[in-house]
């Protein structure tokens, strides 16, 4: 009987592997020709994303009664989008007013989008989409501002998902062109074996800079991000190997944990991929992805400039003197290419405007062609299928988030909530852009504790961001403001799930992980402040002059920022001298939101002051050091 079983179980993860390359063979042909329509097209892509989820369910089902259940899932997925492939035709004439088929399948379909994404992603995102979805119904029956006319439940589900709205439209159609074959890029890329390049390359940056493994976390961490743009599965590939390092030179386990969280959530704000929000912000603001790629480049290299230099003052601080490794040069020189081929292909097409999804096909093609011609990093056959079904099921599951999302959206605008809400923040903000920021701040960070980025930032996106837009605030900017927040979350106590797997993997305690995690990515919160008042961060400046002070000023600003937070220079700081960096920080990041001169002068004087007092203080400590005498 248990051999029955197990011939089965591995007959489903056969089944499995194969629904996953027909899913990446579909989507790859639908890059060079139009197989369907729009509606069609996020059809099938929901179809084999729901189908993915389910079966994957069923192959690590423990009890016979849950693999049926799952079967039955899969069943019914297949048949739903199944119907609707067969009747698009009818389901557009019908809109608003659907047959009693229509309807079954219509309300068979909302339920297995949430029990796909609550076994994809867990509880908190479908019951959010379910709340919207019962307020759709009844929330003619709520008194107040919250009320709105009486809907009927035939037109409900007809404009949820089956008169081709809701579920299926902007949301599942930016999953379905442009954000799913780049997760597969990324899945490919790491079969390469580039994980060894990235490790290589972070223990040449822990040769230079104290901290050692620390560095080789911050480096190896921010490369694998570029091309995952998934924090918890970015510290899952590089925090196996970087966390036991770290321990093992002096770094205690929260530290450790939090440097591998802080520096693998870097990864979705580090260009070319970025993660799927990125694609959800070019739909958003209706511009080539390659605006917003760009875009991040600035943001990105202050975040990880601040995150080195954290790690760099607690190595000096707790005195960590990690041993030199010896680093493969002929590895790196071996594997370079691999990476660097492909992803300079990538920027290239999307710089020269081709669709993400043509770039990402001939990314893809190109990492094929270089792992496989070349010895050091050719991948067997059974690697290459194990990593495209794999990037398949990640993309599935961005998928059904989005469709979430779709859910949502669709109750924000048809019963005028989303412009209630919006009302709403306008009132108790008072027309003050600061107190607007902070609400957007706040509802991002509370919505990404539990829901995946790309949840998170759509809803603030839809919600809060035009608040921000007609306080003045730059379309562009206003939506990094969100996306960085929703991004940032992933560190914020008390869920903080980049730090809870950093936390598992150093088995250190979750909480001072949450926090360790937070002061180390303290910048990642004053960033976003600054690219709503300072566009040149994302390279749109006011003035030549402004923005090449601005990007003097704004390193300076964070590294006077970082040394308070972790109250050490060259030695711990004297009282005078954290005043004087404070006001330092302030006169750097008063520069860049009033353009006064006169605060450049007194952030340099100030800071120039501080740096002089620590230097001696650190020179006649280690004079005094020296010429102590021996204890007999």
């Amino acid at each position: 009987m248990d051999r029955t079983k197990g011939k089965f179980a591995a007959y489903l993860a056969h089944t499995l592997v194969v629904v996953g390359l027909g899913m990446v063979f579909y989507h790859m042909a639908s890059t060079q020709y139009m197989i369907f329509g729009s509606y069609e097209h996020q059809d099938v892509h929901l179809g084999f994303a729901l189908i993915l989820i389910f079966l994957r369910s069923a192959v690590n089902a423990r009890s016979s009664f849950s693999r049926l259940i799952g079967l039955i899932l899969v069943a019914l997925s297949l048949l739903c989008t199944g119907y609707v492939k067969l009747f698009i035709n009818h389901l557009e004439e019908v809109i608003g007013f659907p047959e009693l088929m229509d309807m079954v399948i219509g309300v068979i379909l909302i339920v297995l989008v949430l029990e796909a994404t609550r076994r994809a992603w867990g509880l908190v995102l479908p019951i959010i989409a379910l709340i919207f979805v019962l307020y759709f119904l009844y929330g003619h029956y709520i008194p107040g501002p919250l009320h709105h006319r009486e809907f009927k439940l035939t037109y409900v589900i007809s404009y949820l998902d089956i008169g081709l709205s809701g579920i299926f439209g902007t949301f599942l159609s930016i999953s379905a062109n442009f954000v799913f074959l780049f997760v597969v890029f990324g899945s490919l890329l790491q079969v390469t074996k580039l994980n060894d390049l990235f490790f290589e390359m972070g223990k040449a940056a822990g040769r230079v800079l104290a901290g050692g493994p620390a560095q080789t976390a911050v480096v190896s961490s921010g490369m694998v991000g570029m091309v995952t743009g998934a924090a918890v599965a970015n510290v899952a590939i590089t925090g196996a190997y970087t966390i036991p390092l770290m321990k093992r030179v002096g770094y205690k386990p929260e530290q450790a944990g939090a440097i591998e969280a802080t520096a693998s959530t870097g990864g979705q704000i580090m260009p070319p991929i970025m993660g799927a929000s990125a694609f959800l912000m070019a739909s958003f603001l209706g511009v080539p992805y390659a605006d917003v790629m760009l875009a991040a480049i600035i943001p990105a290299l202050l975040y990880y400039l601040s995150v080195g230099l954290g790690v760099q003052l607690i190595a000096l601080k707790h005195g960590i003197s990690a041993p030199k490794e010896k680093v493969d040069w002929r590895l790196i020189l071996q594997r370079l290419p691999v990476f660097l081929g492909p992803v300079a292909l990538l920027i290239i097409l999307l710089l020269l405007r081709y669709s993400p999804m043509y770039a990402a096909f001939w990314a893809i093609l190109l990492v094929l062609g270089i792992g496989l011609v070349r010895k050091e990093t050719r991948f067997s056959l059974r690697e290459l299928v194990r990593a495209t079904a794999h990037g398949a099921v990640g993309g599935s599951q961005i998928g059904l988030a989005l469709a979430c999302v779709g859910l949502m959206a669709q109750t924000l605008i048809t019963t005028g909530l989303g412009t209630k809400i919006v009302g709403t923040v306008e009132a108790l903000s008072g027309g003050h852009l600061w107190l607007a920021l902070i609400f957007t701040m706040l509802m991002a960070i509370i919505l990404g504790c539990g829901c995946p980025t790309t949840a998170a930032y759509s809803l603030v996106a839809i919600v809060v961001v035009p608040v921000l837009v007609r306080s003045g605030v730059q379309d562009i900017s206003a939506h990094f403001f969100a996306f960085y927040f929703a991004i940032i979350s992933a560190l914020t106590p008390p869920v903080a799930l980049a730090a809870l797997a950093g936390a598992g993997i150093a088995g250190g305690n979750y909480f001072k992980t949450g926090v360790e995690a937070f002061k180390l990515a303290f910048s990642g919160f004053i960033i976003p402040f600054l690219i709503v008042y300072n566009p040149v961060l994302i390279l749109r400046p006011i003035s030549p002059l402004y923005g090449a002070i601005s990007l003097v000023v704004i390193p300076l600003g964070l590294f006077c920022l970082t040394v308070l937070i972790y109250n050490y220079f060259f030695d711990h700081l004297a009282f005078r001298e954290k005043v004087l960096l404070a006001i330092a920080a302030v006169g750097f990041f008063g520069y860049s939101l009033s353009k006064s001169f006169l605060l450049v002068a007194i952030g340099v004087l100030t800071f120039v002051c501080a740096y002089m007092m620590q230097r001696k203080r650190a020179k006649l400590k280690k004079q005094v050091h020296i010429v102590k005498p021996a204890v007999p």
